[in-house]
This record gives structure tokens, C-alpha cells and sequence, in this order.
């Protein structure tokens, strides 16, 4: 009787310590459950033109197409960026540890290992989101500085960092402003022009040839026609004849020729306009101005002001 009774205990205790130690596991479970649930997880799900995407989180290894100088200003690294961003002249001093992807070359991107891929390209798509999570952001995606800053930081969860680096640039932009005001009449209108191989395009306040610079942040007026046919229109840009170029003169014109495109400076409809008979033409330098993305943006509204101050200081 005494030998079933000690059995019986024996069994009653291994009971209890197999039951306690499931009770612990079960915790244990729970309370990483809750750790996930609380920190949000490891991924996320954003809107993209692909339907919802998920993606990290926390991005480790991020390639780009696009948007590299607006991932660096959040303090994201990319592993690996195209031939075209890596070219950029306002971020030489920023990418010594970028991989160049050439133009965007599935091998070398699929090398990398990335995380998250983030493009312009649509038509890549189909390929880069089997190497990993893509998010397509086409051109134009963003309007203004304000809002590509704020769609990446929530992309790649740096709020914080977006927030201070717009403070940043809404500071240095009104700097510029009041240096301008006290120097420009604000009734003097600004134009750009740009000759394209043998084409002739006006700009407005988007990504183009300092557009968002000169009308967006430093708020120059435009002439009336572009403000009208562009500006409050949304319309970027606009390809025009040679012939109606004076109509959409300002009293001061930025010009960019590229792509072999030569505005002939001694022809008679060119000179008539006033802008040139003042020596009021400034030529933009491609490599300056034709990138668009925040930093860009920035170094374009320091370097418009300072033509204009010098104009000015020269007139005295």
C-alpha cells in the first residue's frame, strides 16, 4: 500500500512540473506575442501603384533608383544606387560607400541582398520584386520638397529626421527670401527657358531646370503666360516654336541649353527681348540644375540667389 501511495505521489508531482513548466512556455509565448504586437512588428504594409507592399520595418540594406540624395538626408545609407544618381554633383562628398548599379542591372542589384528596393522605373518592377520587397515612386510622384522628404521618412520610418531636416530648409529657404526682398522690385518677373538639341521649352514650378527653386521656394514671380498656361495649370513644362519665346519673356530669363541645344545669341528676335537687352539671362549649368531632388533643390535656391544679389551688387 505504502509502494502505490509513493508511486502515486511521485506521478501527482511530475504532473504538476510538466503542467507548471507548459503555464511558463505559454507566458513566455505570450509575452513575445505582445513584444511583436507592441513594436509593430518586423514589416509593414505601404500604398504603392502595385497595390499594398510589405516591407521592413527597420530597412537594412536599401537599393535606389531615383531617390538616393532624399534617402541620405534621413540617414539611410542605400547599399547600392544607379549610375545616374551617383553622378549627382550636390552629394559627391556623401556616397564613397554606395555600390554603383549601373543603370539599374538585376545582377548587381540582386547581389547586394537588398531589403528594399525603391525606383522611379515602373517597367522594372516585374523583375526587382522578386529579388526583394519594391516600392515604385515614379517622377513627379512628389510635388515639392516638402511633400518627397515626408514620403520617404514615412517609408523608411525616419519622421523624426524629416521633420529636422525640413525645419532646416524652410530656414535657410526664407533666409534667401529676405536677402532677395531687399534688393528685388516684387513686380519683376522671372522666366525659364531651355533649348533642347532644337527644341525650345518653358518651365514652371516642377522638377525641371531649378523650377521648383526659383518659383516654389524663393516664390520669384512669373510672367503672366507661364503662370497661367503652367504654373496654375500643373503643367511642368511646355515645348514651344522659337517665334513666341518673347511672350513668355520675364524681365529676367534663366536659360539652359543642353543636348547640343544653342540659343544663336545674335539673332534679332532674341535680342529684342529686354531681359537680354539688360544683360538679365543667366545660363544654368546642367549639372547643376538639373537634378531635383531636396538637396538639390537647396544648393538651386542658394545659387539663384546668388546670381541675382551679384546682378544687382554689379548694377550699383
Amino acid at each position: 500500500m505504502m509502494k502505490k501511495l509513493t508511486i502515486f505521489l511521485i506521478i501527482l508531482t511530475l504532473m504538476l512540473v510538466g503542467c507548471s513548466s507548459n503555464d511558463e512556455t505559454s507566458k513566455d509565448n505570450k509575452v513575445n506575442s505582445n513584444t511583436k504586437e507592441e513594436t509593430g512588428g518586423t514589416t509593414k504594409k505601404v500604398p504603392t501603384i502595385n497595390g499594398e507592399i510589405e516591407i521592413p520595418t527597420k530597412v537594412e540594406r536599401l537599393v535606389v533608383d531615383g531617390y538616393l540624395p532624399t534617402s541620405l538626408l534621413l540617414g539611410v545609407m542605400p547599399v547600392g544606387a544607379t549610375q545616374r544618381d551617383l553622378e549627382n554633383v550636390h552629394i559627391q562628398d556623401q556616397i564613397d560607400d554606395i555600390e554603383n548599379t549601373g543603370e539599374s542591372a538585376i545582377e548587381s542589384i540582386l547581389a547586394l541582398k537588398p531589403d528594399l528596393i525603391i525606383t522611379a522605373d515602373a517597367e522594372s518592377y516585374e523583375k526587382l520584386s522578386k529579388i526583394a520587397p519594391t516600392v515604385v515612386l515614379l517622377y513627379e510622384t512628389y510635388r515639392s520638397v516638402e511633400e518627397e522628404v515626408k514620403g520617404l521618412a514615412e517609408i523608411l520610418g525616419k519622421q523624426a529626421e524629416g521633420e529636422a531636416w525640413l525645419k532646416m530648409f524652410a530656414e535657410k529657404v526664407s533666409e534667401n527670401r529676405e536677402k532677395l526682398a531687399e534688393v528685388l522690385d516684387p513686380n519683376e518677373t522671372f522666366s525659364i527657358f531651355g533649348v533642347l538639341g532644337k527644341d525650345f521649352y518653358l518651365y514652371g514650378d516642377g522638377i525641371y531646370r531649378g523650377g521648383q527653386a526659383i518659383y516654389k521656394q524663393l516664390q520669384l514671380k512669373a510672367p503672366q503666360s507661364i503662370q497661367k498656361e503652367l504654373i496654375e495649370t500643373g503643367e511642368t513644362y511646355k515645348q514651344v516654336s522659337y517665334e513666341v519665346l518673347p511672350e513668355y519673356a520675364g524681365d529676367y530669363i534663366f536659360l539652359d541649353e543642353t543636348n547640343g541645344g544653342k540659343l544663336n545669341r545674335e539673332d534679332s528676335l532674341w535680342k529684342s527681348m529686354d531681359a537680354v537687352k539688360n544683360n538679365n539671362v543667366f545660363y544654368l549649368d546642367a549639372k547643376r540644375f538639373w537634378p531635383f531632388d531636396p538637396i538639390a533643390v537647396l544648393a538651386q535656391v542658394e545659387e539663384v540667389t546668388n546670381m541675382l544679389l551679384e546682378k544687382k551688387k554689379s548694377e550699383k
